[in-house]
């Protein structure tokens, strides 16, 4: 007994005094590191988004719901339901039920409008004014939380009215105004495409690489796919689909503000404040913070690298096998609450990158000589444009291109249509 208590002693000793892994200290730089952003803020036009306050208002409106979600977060008291101080004005959403917009469903709201021409465009006409909200976002850079570390305030960003011009960019095509339309799509795509990635906030990265690519990226592919050769696309999107750089296929800003609010949340665990004996003896506290920041430095990948396969982290293996949580039992467990999630989270990034390069590649192929198959083609297509662990493939019927998810749901190939000149190409070739 005395035995088994003094290898106890020595492990816990030892495991307390080695602290942190030098992967962990590395990762904990990295999600302390400040985000830089540059540019305008979008935090406050999106938080009043949907309400029809004026611009010399929102500061002041905004400035309100900060505080009052502030207070109550420092008070530990989140309000059950919040009572927003932009409740006053207008709501410019005007729904309907029998004529849904397409949301972030790009690949079949061109099919949608055309079928209901009439019902869209009036749908569009009664929600003018939001869209044009939204539209007005085009001139922000980046999303810069003013958010207290709790979900109540989070709940209330309204990022679900952002997909409404992907319907009114397809009401406006569908009227012929053809090239137009394909400016305004490209142009918002950009839009995402820039916000999204400079965000602190999770829901705001996700969404804006679901909005660029299920989006705006989906319907400006079935819109060029209606149009003839030769056309020539809007200076808009060849600055909208320039081959993504590397901190594309990364979350790190997002990661960043889920780390700075994950540690705010796990410092309001009692174990967390109370110092006495059994916390010290189970609880590290900076090895505690350096385990998060190993977990949720996952995303922060850049594009991988060919047939590495998923990168596993130390705080992935069971915590009987980790010497680490020898000394740090309650921080480990506390630990492996959240850690499995951030994974597929690096998988959803790289994802992002390889739609973005697909299409690149589509607007790439329309301005290329008809020389030699589509295949051909597309392995003439610059270095920025090619993935390293995955491939742009041609669908069975030559009507498509692709590009493998490893984040397999809702699909696993990513597809975009071809216009029907490159699918004459593909069938004069075989």
């Amino acid at each position: 007994m005395v035995v088994t208590a003094t290898v106890l002693s020595l492990l816990w000793g030892a495991s307390r005094l080695r602290g942190p892994t030098p992967e962990q200290r590395a990762a904990l730089a990295l999600m302390e590191a400040p985000n830089v952003f540059h540019g305008r803020n979008v935090f406050d036009a999106l938080w009043v988004l949907r309400r029809d306050v004026p611009d010399a208002e929102v500061a002041a409106v905004v400035d309100a719901d900060m505080q009052a979600l502030t207070t109550a977060w420092r008070e530990r008291s989140p309000p059950l339901s919040f009572k927003s101080a932009r409740a006053r004005y207008r709501d410019l959403l005007v729904d309907n039920a029998a004529t849904p917009h397409c949301g972030n469903a790009g690949s079949d709201c061109l099919e949608k409008v055309g079928a209901s021409l009439d019902a869209y465009a009036a749908l569009v006409q009664s929600n003018r004014h939001l869209i044009e909200r939204v539209q007005a976002l085009r001139s922000y850079d980046h999303y810069l939380s003013r958010l207290p570390p709790d979900s109540t305030g989070l709940l209330s960003v309204p990022v679900g009215l952002l997909s409404w011009p992907v319907t009114a960019h397809a009401v406006q095509f569908a009227k012929g105004d053809r090239i137009g339309a394909i400016d305004a799509t490209c142009r918002d795509l950009a839009t995402w495409r820039r916000i999204g990635h400079n965000s602190d906030e999770l829901i705001v990265r996700t969404y804006g690489m679901a909005l660029t690519t299920n989006g705006y990226g989906a319907l400006l592919a079935s819109m060029l796919a209606d149009m003839p050769a030769g056309t020539a696309l809007p200076g808009s999107c060849h600055a909208a689909l320039v081959a993504p750089v590397a901190a594309e296929w990364s979350s790190c800003p997002a990661m960043r503000g889920a780390f700075a609010t994950s540690m705010d949340v796990v410092q309001q665990i009692p174990e967390m404040r109370e110092h006495n004996a059994w916390s010290w003896l189970v609880l590290d506290r900076d090895a505690s913070r350096a385990l998060f920041a190993e977990q949720m430095s996952v995303p922060c990948a850049a594009q991988p690298l060919p047939d590495t396969g998923p990168q596993v982290s130390s705080a992935s293996r069971p915590i009987w096998r980790r010497f680490e949580c020898i000394a740090n039992f309650g921080g480990c467990v506390i630990a492996n609450v959240g850690g499995p999630t951030y994974q597929p989270l690096a998988a959803r990034g790289h994802d992002y990158g390889a739609r973005l390069q697909l299409l690149g590649t589509l607007a790439w192929l329309r301005e290329q000589p008809d020389d030699g198959s589509l295949a051909e083609r597309l392995a003439r297509r610059p270095e920025g444009l090619r993935s390293a662990d995955r491939d742009i493939t041609i669908g069975a019927d030559g009507r498509t291109i692709g590009i493998a998810q490893r984040y397999t749901s809702p699909v696993d190939t990513w597809s975009l249509p071809l216009p029907a000149y490159l699918v004459e190409a593909v069938a004069s070739a075989d």
